[in-house]
């Protein structure tokens, strides 16, 4: 049975310590890269959620002026007024 020195188990441990920091630095490496993804995906859709809730105003707007005009050619523009003061 070969007993190993202190100095070689020393170097052993520093050798294991040196190997599970480089594993922990790639480790860490490649979730920096998935959070900087996810960052990125996040932007995307939140512009995409503001550009999609522009566009369902619009059509909000869209349909009031189209319901006002509709409630005019039938002369009940008066209720549909309001029916709008009662919403606001």
């Amino acid at each position: 049975m070969v007993k190993n020195t202190a100095l070689e188990e020393l170097d052993s441990k520093i050798s294991l310590m040196i190997e599970k920091y480089e594993q922990l630095k790639e480790e860490n490496r490649l979730l920096k890269e998935k959070v900087a993804a996810s960052d990125a995906v996040e932007a995307r859709l939140n512009q995409e959620i503001a550009r999609l809730k522009e566009e369902d105003e619009m059509k909000d707007l869209e349909l009031e002026d189209i319901a006002l005009r509709v409630a005019k050619t039938f002369g009940i523009e008066e209720f549909i007024e309001e029916r709008e003061l009662k919403a606001s």
